[in-house]
């Protein structure tokens, strides 16, 4: 199919479902940066290491040196991102909607958290959602139903793209209207946030600083010390990291890109942009000390500025799927990766409390189950008991076949078991955890009988370090 061709059938498209004239020139240009061969793969000579003493800042040291200030406080809004349906996990809902601590859903924890704080300081920091047109009614009905209240408005709805065919570029055409979109990755939020006036609304009122977290990560809390820290120094993008471990194969990393040998910006370099041959590389624990926990601060007055500048770019994601048995492409930028516009950058090193999101029914189990509590301040982190024996996050590995979708995950666990003290859980086959039961340092539930087992039929309640045959 001719360029043009495919070019009038994304206009078409994005005309008739509402979008601007400006998003709808960005998106082709992104279209014609892959027919010209961009696949978003780094060049590996190219990813440099930062400068731990340049380049990055200790929680720690903040909270030594930059005391908090309740007039800076009051410069802060807070942004969830909110788009995610939960696919993975077989929802057709947000997944901020489902419960994450007894009856509590992920949204009413996060609506809590801030109340929180505007009780503690007096100030009422705002809370706005991004929303995508899957998630924006469900979300802001729930918002309601918990009595949240604020002057600003709580929601504003990213941009949706069409996914395109592979080999023509055009946009797919499936019987099912929503299977002919997707979000454009959480990169999109500069350019809702420009486009929909939010921007300029933000800086009239007088916020500088907006924290940008991932709606399912409930360790994302404001720390008032970090807003002194960023308007001190005039920092314009921080980005908060943690100290990798074996369970973090996938985060991505900011690094400094080098040409010629010498560094030209930051950039974030995500999991979809490493070329196979450096895959191991990437995921093991060498090159890589830290990685970015999607948790970050941007000073809302740089942003405006380098938007002013023009050319504002995000790292482009190709990301390959299959619709109707077809191959397609999505096309998706990485919030993160807007770090490339700046160079009043700083990585700040957190420890991993501030980091618990849940990606898949393994997270699920590990957050909901007694290896996370519920603070005061509603953060969710590893319980106090866990950290003072020296463990780290639990690895969990549930069997895909009868766990990954999260009405699969209800039906088998009846009953949460105890995970306070465990090391690693594994369960192959279909095992119902039908009583409560506690599990201890390393413990596998093998079932290969083909047939549903239950928990209760071993008549036992405790495991440790063992591997149960049923």
């Amino acid at each position: 199919m001719e360029k043009e061709t495919s070019d009038q059938l994304i206009r078409e498209t994005m005309k008739t479902a509402g979008l601007s004239d400006s998003f709808i020139a960005d998106f082709i240009q992104k279209v014609d940066a892959v027919r010209n061969g961009e696949t978003g793969m780094v060049r590996w000579e190219e990813v440099g290491d930062l400068d731990p003493n340049a380049d990055e800042i200790s929680l720690e040291e903040i909270h030594s040196s930059y005391p908090l200030d309740r007039a800076l406080l009051s410069k802060l809004v807070v942004i969830k991102l909110n788009g995610g349906l939960g696919t993975s996990m077989g929802l057709d809902k947000a997944k901020s909607l489902i419960p994450i601590k007894g009856t509590l859903s992920f949204l009413s924890v996060m609506a809590k958290q801030i109340e929180f704080l505007r009780t503690k300081f007096g100030i009422e920091v705002p809370l706005l959602f991004m929303d995508s047109y899957n998630t924006q009614e469900d979300s802001q009905k729930e918002l309601k139903l918990n009595g949240f209240k604020q002057t600003l408005r709580s929601s504003f709805l990213q941009h949706k793209v069409p996914r395109l065919d592979a080999k023509t570029y055009a946009p797919i055409q499936s019987k099912v209207e929503k299977d002919n979109w997707c979000p454009p990755g959480h990169g999109d939020i500069y350019f809702t946030m420009m486009e929909e006036g939010i921007l300029d609304e933000l800086l009239n009122k007088g916020f500088e600083i907006a924290f940008l977290s991932n709606g399912d990560n409930l360790g994302a809390t404001v720390d008032p010390q970090i807003v002194s820290y960023l308007l001190k120094e005039n920092i314009h993008f921080a980005m908060e990291m943690t100290p990798k471990t074996l369970a973090d194969k996938k985060g991505g990393a900011i690094y400094r890109k080098l040409v010629g040998g010498r560094m030209t910006q930051y950039e974030l370099l995500e999991t979809a942009q490493v070329p196979k041959e450096h895959e191991r590389e990437f995921s093991g624990l060498g090159k890589f000390r830290t990685f970015s926990t999607n948790n970050l601060w941007i000073n809302l007055r740089a942003l405006k500025e380098r938007f002013n500048q023009g050319n504002f770019s995000l790292s482009l994601i190709v990301n390959p799927k299959q619709v109707d048995g077809k191959d397609i492409i999505q096309l998706e930028t990485a919030m993160g990766s807007a770090v490339g516009n700046f160079s009043k950058f700083k990585g700040i090193i957190i420890p991993r409390d501030r980091f618990a999101p849940v990606k898949k029914t393994e997270d699920y189990l590990i957050r909901r189950s007694d290896a996370y509590v519920l603070n005061e301040d509603f953060s969710l982190t590893m319980a106090k008991e866990r950290k003072d024996k020296g463990l780290g996050e639990v690895l969990v590995s549930l069997d895909e076949k009868h766990y990954k979708k999260i009405q699969q995950f209800d039906a088998l666990f009846v009953s949460l078991p105890s995970l306070l003290y465990c090391e690693e859980l594994a369960v192959e086959g279909e095992v119902l955890f039908d009583v409560p039961v506690t599990i201890k340092g390393k413990v596998k539930f093998l079932n290969t009988s083909g047939t549903l087992k239950k928990l209760s039929s071993l008549n036992k309640t405790d495991f440790e370090n063992q591997t149960i045959t049923l």
